[in-house]
């Protein structure tokens, strides 16, 4: 194990950036709605619309924060996202209308977008390509610590101080975004240095990582043009349209329509969290040297295992539906480990040093569009009882499986085997 990990020498201050970032969010994640409703005087439904307007804003912010780190480069943008979601949270505290909450909003959204384009081509830069899946899973365990520490200080601040246990939350991960602002700027490690629009460096090129042998290594339209790839940012949504769909839909239905006892919901997040921390590395060690394509098929087919467990749950005893609960955030947290582990390094090696904004800027379209179109998704499947929201999952997991088998033949990038020691003539989306 300690074998697989990746040499993090010289990079605390970026480890320690996103594990502080990871921190922040997971103080005010769990409190994200109560926060307003519990410290001004609107309404939940105008605190849930200003949120949601604000959420819509990333479909065109994302691709717009790729062309930022292209220009600027990933860690710079990296900075700047933090320092833009340090900037919406402070504004969170003055909130008293819904004008300021939806300026906020849009603020905190604009930062949100930029992080999560420009952090995966920022831990390719520091990774210098190599063992990209080896990097990913020692931040995703260091973020998902975060996450967990941070969703527990969080119902301590609340449960000890109130209202300005809430006012505490939100001030703590305004800052925790200034920390690592600063943190990851003066990191001394590789990604600062953002690469001319019409070079292709010597690590990029054609043969290793270029999107085709006669395509642009830069430009939206070389980017569109890139047909292999857009399948894959299609088949992107569909993978993060599950797990979106657990983590809106699963604590609703167990409560509501399974009639489990009320601390579920909240067990079944600690288990995700905690399995996220610990799970990371172990999965990774143990998918090493396999095809990352089998490796995402795998995960669709436990994601879709989880699913069904998950259906189970409303027709047996509620003993047997709490074990059947548990085993399901177990299997898709193994699922979705798996999964992050591969896509962010498949989006790296399909660009250039050039494009790498902008092609994951488009694989990140999948989640912006996902985090709309899931929650009003969700409660109309739900709606219609237990089999007419799980079964369609559960059967998407199925589509996921033989669309990644269709898209192996014409992605290179995705017949590479996880942690592949260096760059081959396959590699690439050409």
């Amino acid at each position: 194990m300690r074998a697989w990990l990746p040499d993090a020498r010289g990079h605390r201050r970026l480890f320690s950036a996103l594990s502080i970032d990871a921190l922040g969010t997971g103080l005010f994640l769990p409190f994200s709605i109560l926060y307003f409703t519990a410290t001004t005087d609107l309404t939940l439904g105008r605190v849930g619309l200003a949120l949601s307007i604000a959420a819509l804003v990333r479909i065109p912010a994302t691709p717009g924060a790729g062309m930022f780190c292209d220009r600027f480069g990933a860690r710079n943008t990296v900075v700047v996202s933090n320092l833009t979601q340090a900037v919406g949270f402070f504004n969170y505290l003055l909130v008293d209308s819904f004008g300021q909450l939806l300026i906020a909003a849009v603020v905190v959204q604009l930062g949100n977008s930029a992080f999560w384009v420009a952090y995966p081509a920022l831990v390719h830069d520091v990774a210098e390509g190599k063992r990209q899946e080896s990097w990913f899973a020692l931040i995703t365990s260091l973020r998902h610590a975060g996450l967990g520490a941070g969703a527990l200080g969080a119902s301590l601040a609340v449960s000890i101080g109130g209202s300005t246990g809430y006012t505490a939350i939100v001030a703590v991960n305004a800052l925790s975004f200034a920390v690592a602002a600063i943190l990851t700027r003066l990191d001394t490690s590789g990604g600062t240095r953002p690469v001319p629009a019409d070079t292709t460096p010597e690590h990029d090129a054609p043969s290793a990582h270029a999107p085709s042998a006669h395509a642009p290594t830069s430009g939206w339209a070389s980017t569109l043009r890139d047909r292999p790839f857009l399948g894959f940012v299609v088949l992107n949504f569909g993978l993060a349209l599950l797990s979106l769909a657990f983590g809106l839909g699963v604590p609703v239905f167990l409560v509501d329509t399974v009639h489990l006892p009320p601390w579920i919901p909240g067990t079944v997040l600690a288990v995700n969290a905690v399995l996220g921390a610990v799970g990371a590395t172990p999965v990774g060690a143990a998918i090493t040297g396999r095809g990352r394509s089998g490796g995402l098929i795998a995960s669709q087919a436990i994601v879709g295992c989880a699913f069904m467990a998950v259906l189970c749950c409303a027709y047996v005893p509620s003993a047997f539906g709490v074990c059947l609960a548990l085993a399901a955030v177990v299997l898709v947290t193994l699922g979705e480990l798996v999964q992050s582990l591969i896509v962010s390094p498949i989006v790296n090696d399909c660009a250039t040093a050039a494009s790498r904004g902008r092609y994951n800027s488009l694989s990140q379209m999948a989640f912006s569009i996902g985090d709309v179109v899931t929650p009003a998704l969700m409660t109309t499947l739900l709606a219609h009882g237990p089999a007419a929201a799980w079964i369609p999952m559960a059967a998407l997991a199925l589509v996921n499986m033989l669309g990644i088998a269709l898209l192996t033949n014409h992605l290179p990038a995705m017949r590479r085997r996880v942690n592949q020691p260096g760059p081959t003539e396959a590699d690439g989306c050409g």
